[in-house]
């Protein structure tokens, strides 16, 4: 059943958190370039675990800083909150830092990393594969990529009649608000591009705390402090969101993603 911005959705109303945070910022019309995110869900393989994950992400960063490749940021994320259809044990979360960057990486990886990747087969069996993208509506704050952070990721569709220019307007309004209240949290959306087939949302909410301390702050201005009220007001007829799955992010490997800025008001129009 779909619900209104709700529940562990409150923060949000990627592209990724901290990405590149002493950079990353919203543009003049309220939103950051677009990035390629890519999303692996995988389980592990029988007697595999978290420490034989971590052993090959070491080698395959090897492998990366051999090749100078530092425009791939990427994390690991471990369900926190969650329901049965989150059958996995873990994703996979990447980005580039553009498209050339996305198709030079591609070719390298297919190229040269045969050996890195039978490493990762004989870890765990990733059952999905999606490539989304992503625009940022506020941005967190300018620090360096921490180790840990949680993450919220709730799917959203827009009521019968909606522009996406209203809901642009709806989410800079919403992240003002909560910049008002003190939230440190970042914003994005992402939509789906590629291997998704025949999606049920338009888009997913995406938002980033640095820990439990931020999310739980947010979480009581929004259930206690009048945030629901506004928020409420602030989407009403425009878009309908699932409750949120909340995910402990684990940063394997940091990257300029948003190294350079450009408009996103085309968005709008690429996305009719």
């Amino acid at each position: 059943m779909k619900t209104l911005r709700s529940g562990a959705a409150l923060v949000a109303a990627l592209s990724l958190f901290a990405a590149c945070q002493a950079v990353a910022q919203v543009t003049e019309d309220g939103m950051g370039k677009m990035v390629h995110v890519e999303l692996y869900a995988c389980n592990f393989n029988e007697g595999m675990g978290r420490a034989d994950l971590d052993r090959t992400v070491d080698m395959w960063n090897e492998w990366n800083d051999e090749r100078d490749a530092n425009d791939y940021a990427a994390w690991t994320l471990t369900p926190y909150y969650y329901g049965q259809e989150q059958d996995f044990d873990f994703i996979w979360m990447g980005a580039f830092s553009d498209g050339n960057s996305m198709g030079r990486g591609l070719d390298q990886w297919l190229a040269e990393g045969t050996e890195i990747a039978m490493e990762f087969d004989k870890v765990a069996d990733c059952i999905g594969h999606v490539g989304l993208s992503s625009a940022m509506f506020k941005a967190p704050p300018e620090s360096r990529t921490p180790q840990s952070a949680v993450i919220t990721m709730m799917n959203c569709e827009m009521e019968e009649g909606t522009e996406y220019d209203d809901v642009i307007k709806a989410e800079l309004a919403w992240a003002k608000v909560m910049t008002d209240a003190g939230s440190t949290a970042g914003t994005w959306h992402w939509f789906p591009t590629f291997g998704g087939g025949d999606q049920d949302f338009d888009y997913k909410v995406v938002s980033a705390h640095e820990n439990f301390s931020e999310f739980g702050k947010d979480w009581e201005f929004y259930a206690n402090g009048g945030g629901r009220d506004k928020s409420m007001s602030t989407f009403k007829d425009l878009d309908e969101c699932d409750d949120a799955r909340v995910y402990i992010a684990q940063s394997r490997r940091a990257a300029q993603v948003r190294r350079q800025l450009g408009r996103a008001r085309a968005l709008a129009s690429f996305l009719r």
